[in-house]
């Protein structure tokens, strides 16, 4: 599986673990050949709106 961000791409290796929020996954981070953990949040409506919320906030 691969993941994208505007600056990034990563290859997820393996999964970490799974928690209420989402889940921890050890990936491969593409052109720096560094290996990090991405958190991967739940595509909830709440934690959207959260995220946006604070966004805001801090500008």
């Amino acid at each position: 599986m691969i993941l994208c961000s505007v600056s990034s791409s990563y290859e997820v290796l393996e999964f970490l673990g799974r928690g209420t929020f989402g889940q921890v996954a050890k990936c491969w981070k593409r052109g720096t050949n560094e290996i990090v953990a991405i958190k991967i949040l739940k595509n909830h409506p709440s934690y959207t709106l959260k995220s946006q919320y604070n966004k805001l906030k801090h500008k």
